[in-house]
């Protein structure tokens, strides 16, 4: 049984030495750029301040706190340099001026009911395979299940590879027939919130999509040798391991510098019967 999330997917799409490297090796890195921590730590923020039944400024700030405490030693490890601190501060600056701006900025668009706040939602998709995925929040608009995704980003753009496939597989496997992208874009301090709603065609047509990527991954052979496919301007986080082995070079040094084995406990999910994806 292999259980498949957009994350994955987009992954094996683009990757699949990147893959190879994340899923099967479980591979990632000790210490993350500031952009991926940036957007993890403001994930966290918003996690709790959505918890709240009545939000306020003050409900975003013991949020960002206590993420910034919980996060503080994971990010500098035991012994940081000078620049490891001054990327801490940048953590700390950045997140703080938008953790301080958005409740006033939010407020008048959040008239919705939360529903749930990072919750493992899952279906089946074939015998052998289901779909994952853990919405950052899950809101009733109108009597219609929405999907509240939170992102920190430069740009945004409608329509992207990454927005598509997490929209679509989010609400699949939610219930969900849309998600409210919510954006802050940190190097300006500006934030927009875009919707993409979503019809039963629509997700009928990425349903199948996953069902393809899932059958093709449980197809390869434990014998098949995975070769990098690097991108233009790729973003992956083991474009150094990728680099070094075109190059033909030994990667097992750079693999225990740089990375660390991860292992996650199966999530915990709330089942959603398929009858409600279909959209007959």
């Amino acid at each position: 049984m292999l259980t498949l999330s957009p994350s994955r997917a987009k992954k094996w799409i683009r990757c699949k030495k990147s893959y190879d490297w994340r899923y099967n090796k479980k591979l990632v890195r000790v210490r993350k750029e500031v952009r991926l921590s940036l957007g993890s730590v403001m994930s966290e923020v918003w996690a709790g301040y959505y918890e709240v039944p009545h939000r306020d400024s003050a409900t975003m700030a013991d949020s960002l706190a206590k993420v910034l405490e919980n996060n503080k030693l994971a990010f500098l490890g035991n012994h940081p340099d000078k620049e490891r601190n001054e990327d801490w501060d940048k953590i700390v600056r950045v997140s703080g001026a938008l953790s301080e701006r958005y409740p006033q900025w939010a407020a008048p668009k959040d008239e919705f009911t939360v529903v749930a706040v990072e919750t493992s939602f899952t279906i089946p998709l074939t015998p052998n395979l289901n779909l994952l995925a853990i919405p950052d929040t899950v809101v009733l608009v109108d009597d219609s299940r929405m999907i509240l995704e939170h992102k920190v980003r430069y740009r945004y753009r409608l329509g992207d590879f990454t927005i598509d496939y997490q929209s679509a597989g989010t609400c699949l496997a939610s219930n969900c027939e849309g998600t409210i992208y919510n954006i802050a874009e940190y190097s300006k301090l500006k934030f927009h919130r875009d919707t993409i709603m979503r019809t039963p065609e629509e997700l009928n047509y990425f349903k199948n999509i996953f069902i393809h990527i899932g059958e093709d991954i449980l197809s390869i052979t434990p014998d098949r040798v995975l070769y990098p496919e690097p991108m233009r301007r790729c973003a992956c986080e083991y474009w150094d391991l990728c680099n070094a082995e075109i190059q033909g070079f030994d990667v097992e040094d750079l693999i225990n510098d740089l990375y660390m084995v991860t292992t996650r406990g199966k999530p915990q999910v709330v089942e959603v019967e398929p009858e409600e994806q279909e959209g007959e």
